[in-house]
């Protein structure tokens, strides 16, 4: 390739992202001229879409092309032929190879600036001659770039080329910016500014040349022209969020990237608020607005300062005589803006920011202070609150209220996360530092609460050195316990919210409460019934009689959890109870997880499994999105043992996902171990023991005595499952006198009905009875058909004969009337079958194994199928339907994929569902058809319905 540029230099090679029609485009357009057909194109789009990038990766794709480059200057537009004499001046001299008068015609003409007008038809048809000529010679490139600032003249001449290519060995490629008509400067020599662009003149910046514009790149496109510029560190959040802020203009991206620290670009901290736009692409983008009148900019100025300009509010904002729709007319006829009813939209999104970014801070805060005057503060808080604080020359007690008080209206209609940037900018108002102490922790915890941990952080940290009084000290230590309760080790948090909730007693008995209850709930994630019962004991008596139903259900919930640590469940399920009577009234998220923590107290799964998904869509639909994980985690119980293993495994993976986002490490672990018992129960031996083993991990740098019992319990239920009673046994055992941190009081009454099954198997009866007698007094107290049940079998399981049948029957009727637990329902019909069957009573025995068959087959528990199976082959029967070929060879996420394929659902349905990727489904799917020997979704279909 011969690239004779007026650079002088072959241009940097640059990978292009999303571009691949354009690329195709120019690649025909070189096609074209090598066999002799000619070709050109017009390339259009916003500034900083790529158009001068595609120019250069053409010059550096032509090959074995001749190629000429001229890009338009702004400082030589008024100069006529200035563009086409830089272009030619490379091959000047194959001037020599026209005749004798179109050479001196062309050279007079670039010497002098133009000719006369009678002889433009002769200098064009001599251009063109003397480009072909090259191109005879090999293929010629020619690359205009910025058209839109080339001098007319010179346009003018290559435009005629341009429509005259067919049959040459020429492409021409031109680039320009979108909505740019042909330059207002001289035509040709001597003439007057405008001369040939008068009413009803053809503007187009190259007629009879097609025009491919440019669209914004896909987001993907984005992500990707990021992953080839950013460092290896880019944090996941930080791309997202320049992504967004692109609005697909790739250098838009790359500037923002630019300005960021190794801080911010790590995720560490924020990023700046606008994301800064390079000063080239601001000046482009800028450089139409600033031709139009002074008051259309005014106009524009604010509906790019509004949040979602309306014209009726623009005008009233501006407030100049005469001013009207028609004003912004200007604005529309240059593409910039158009008005769709009320509504200003820009056709790219990116003015907007550089209008705000490139008008000076005196215009910026008139601007604000005018659109604060017209912004209903009852209806749009957050954007009263902005320009209230944008349009402020100094700190302002006034404004400052009139910012809070927009922050109280801004939470109840959007809100704790624009309630927090709104009480952020309160502080920012407020002279008092006692008083900006105050906004600036309020603003931490709702971001907190709406699950933004590092804003809520940052925040905090403003707030800690300004804390003077006793008060604002005890507040701001409160809300930092509260970030440390869900991220740090549990014993260590409950004794700091104790510390705190006795330091904040006499000051605010709310808050006080607030803090202890937050100390027993980390006492109890850490199975520490001492310091449960230490905070309880103080928060207790700090609720009256008179106090709201909020303060109630907390002493209820407190001292009911108490008693029930002691053993005494008789005391501890009027409390309970009373807790969930309360719970009827309440909206809190909060609120409803303490009182899903009494159902579960009380073995009422179905109530549990409403009011923590009442918790759930609360926490969502108010932007309480760090309740959102505790929530799910005790959703996640309530599902798994009424046998929905594919809800369960849903709930507790948005779980994980939820807890991690936010920053909630100690309930990341304990959605893990629900994960870990559901692999259990459905027989995946080695998911179910990777996820113990993180969970195991975790628990113990954490102190998590609650998902440690839990992944122990999931351990010993995968034993059972498999025949290994001893290892069942011993699992089990451990949890009887674990300490905080490594066992918790609860678990080891709920596991007591496996324990009694493994120590029973073992021989160890004295474990037996005493585990049993403990699980007894509670179902007895709390009087529910599912823990009746379980008590029911732990008695057969210690009785002999006729009693032990009886005891078998009873726990089967409790089952019944319960129907809500129905593996645990088919897990008493396994053990009964295998009782009946060393009775000698087959008869008997096989009608209760072919129902727990049915039910572990219709849940997926493999190991169960097989102990259901092994009993059945013992006394000589056989299955009742055959076995759905090899799908014990399955996968548990594989059976669940198959489960949902065979009821209908899509690739991409399963999924959102599941939380992997459409990708992840196919390939999954894939692995079950050739482990089923079937070809396609009909077949799973008919295989498993």
């Amino acid at each position: 390739m011969i690239n004779v540029t007026e650079r002088y230099a072959e241009h940097p090679r640059v990978r292009l992202r999303g571009r691949n029609a354009e690329q195709r485009i120019l690649a025909d357009a070189l096609g074209d001229a090598r066999s002799g057909r000619g070709a050109s194109v017009l390339l259009t789009g916003a500034p900083g879409h790529g158009k001068t990038v595609l120019i250069d990766d053409a010059r550096n794709t032509a090959g074995d092309f001749t190629v000429l480059h001229v890009a338009g200057v702004a400082d030589e537009a008024d100069f006529a032929l200035s563009g086409l004499q830089r272009l030619l001046r490379p091959v000047e001299p194959a001037l020599d190879r026209l005749s004798a008068p179109r050479r001196d015609l062309l050279r007079e003409a670039l010497t002098r600036g133009g000719v006369a007008d009678t002889d433009r038809f002769a200098l064009y048809t001599s251009l063109l001659e003397l480009l072909s000529l090259i191109g005879a010679e090999q293929p010629l490139l020619l690359c205009v770039d910025d058209a839109d600032l080339l001098d007319g003249a010179s346009l003018d001449a290559l435009a005629f080329v341009a429509r005259r290519l067919t049959g040459t060995h020429v492409a021409a490629v031109f680039a320009a910016c979108a909505g740019r008509g042909k330059p207002v400067g001289p035509r040709r020599t001597g003439a007057p500014e405008g001369v040939g662009r008068g009413e009803g003149a053809d503007t187009a910046l190259v007629p009879g040349v097609t025009e491919h514009v440019l669209a914004p790149l896909e987001d993907r496109a984005v992500h990707d022209v990021l992953t080839d510029r950013a460092p290896a560190h880019l944090a996941s959040s930080v791309r997202a969020a320049l992504v967004l802020a692109a609005h697909g203009n790739p250098a838009a991206v790359l500037g923002f990237l630019s300005a960021l620290t190794t801080e911010q670009v790590q995720g560490d901290r924020p990023l700046p608020d606008p994301l800064p736009l390079t000063s080239r692409l601001r000046s482009a983008q800028l450089a139409p607005y600033r031709e139009l009148p002074e008051e259309t900019r005014r106009i524009l100025l604010l509906a790019a300062l509004a949040a979602e300009p309306r014209v009726h509010r623009l005008l009233d904002a501006a407030g100049g005589p005469g001013t009207s729709v028609a004003t912004l007319e200007p604005a529309e006829e240059r593409g910039l803006v158009r008005v769709d009813g009320d509504a200003v939209v820009f056709v790219d999104p990116l003015l907007r920011k550089a209008i705000a970014q490139g008008t000076p801070a005196g215009r910026l805060r008139e601007a604000h202070r005018a659109l604060a005057g017209v912004t209903d503060r009852e209806y749009s808080p957050v954007e009263f609150a902005r320009h209230t604080v944008c349009g402020a020359d100094a700190p302002d007690a006034v404004l400052a209220d009139d910012v809070a008080s927009a922050a109280r209206r801004a939470k109840r209609l959007e809100g704790p996360l624009p309630a927090s940037h709104t009480n952020e900018r309160a502080a920012a108002l407020t002279p008092d530092p006692d008083e900006r102490t105050c906004r600036l922790a309020t603003a931490s915890y709702e971001a907190y609460v709406a699950g933004d941990s590092a804003r809520a952080a940052r925040l905090l940290g403003q707030a800690r050195p300004l804390a003077v009084s006793d008060r604002r000290r005890a507040t701001v230590a409160l809300i930092e316990a509260e970030f440390d309760m869900r991220d740090c080790n549990a014993i260590d948090a409950a004794e700091r919210l104790y510390q705190v909730g006795r330091d904040l007693v006499p000051h605010d008995r709310n808050l006080a409460l607030r803090a202890l209850v937050r100390s027993a709930d980390s006492a109890s994630y850490a199975g520490d019934p001492v310091r449960h019962r230490k905070a309880s004991d103080l928060a207790v008596p700090l609720v009256r009689p008179d106090d709201s139903a909020s303060m109630r259900l907390i002493a209820a919930y407190l001292e009911g959890c108490t008693v029930s640590f002691r053993g005494d469940y008789v005391n501890s399920t009027p409390l309970l109870r009373e807790a969930v009577r309360l719970s009827n009234e309440m909206n809190e998220p909060s609120e409803m997880v303490w009182a899903g923590i009494c159902g579960l107290r009380l073995a009422d799964t179905p109530y549990v499994r409403t009011i923590t998904a009442r918790a759930v869509e609360a926490a969502r639909s108010r932007g309480e999105h760090s309740f959102v994980p505790s929530a799910l985690a005790f959703l996640v119980f309530s599902e798994f043992w009424s046998g929905r293993f594919p809800s369960a495994a849903g709930t507790a993976l948005t779980g994980l996902r939820s807890s991690r986002e936010s920053g909630q490490s100690i309930w990341a672990t304990q959605h893990l171990a629900s994960l870990a018992m559901i692999a259990a129960i459905q027989g995946d031996v080695d998911t179910c023991r990777i996820r113990a083993r993180a969970v195991t991990a975790q628990a113990g740098e954490n102190s998590l005595g609650l998902p440690a019992a839990l992944a122990a319990w999931a351990l010993a239920v995968l034993e059972l499952s498999r025949g290994n009673a001893a290892e069942a046994f011993f699992r089990l055992r451990s949890l009887v006198h674990a300490g905080p941190g490594h066992g918790h009081p609860t678990m080891r009454l709920l596991t007591a009905p496996h324990f009694v099954e493994a120590a029973v198997r073992m021989g160890e009866t004295e474990w037996a009875s005493a585990s049993q007698a403990g699980y007894r007094g509670w179902a007895d107290a709390v009087d529910s058909p599912s823990a009746l049940a379980l008590a029911a079998r732990g008695d057969a399981l210690l009785a002999t004969g006729d009693e032990a049948a009886d005891h078998f029957e009873t726990a089967l009727a409790l089952h019944r009337a319960c129907g809500d637990d129905d593996v645990e329902h088919a897990r008493t019909q396994l053990l009964f079958g295998a009782f009946l069957r060393r009775a000698r009573l087959p008869g008997r025995a096989r009608e209760h194994l072919y129902d727990a068959l049915e039910t572990f087959e219709r849940f997926g528990a493999r190991l169960w199928v097989r102990q259901t199976r092994a009993e059945l082959r013992a006394i000589g029967t056989a299955e009742r339907s055959p076995e759905p070929p090899a799908t014990g060879e399955l996968t548990a996420q594989q059976q669940q994929i198959a489960r949902l394929v065979a009821e209908g659902a899509t690739n991409r349905e399963v999924a959102a569902h599941m939380f992997i990727s459409p990708r992840t489904v196919e390939h999954h799917l894939r692995g079950i058809f050739r482990k089923l020997n079937i070809r396609s979704r009909v077949d799973l279909a008919r295989l498993l319905n």
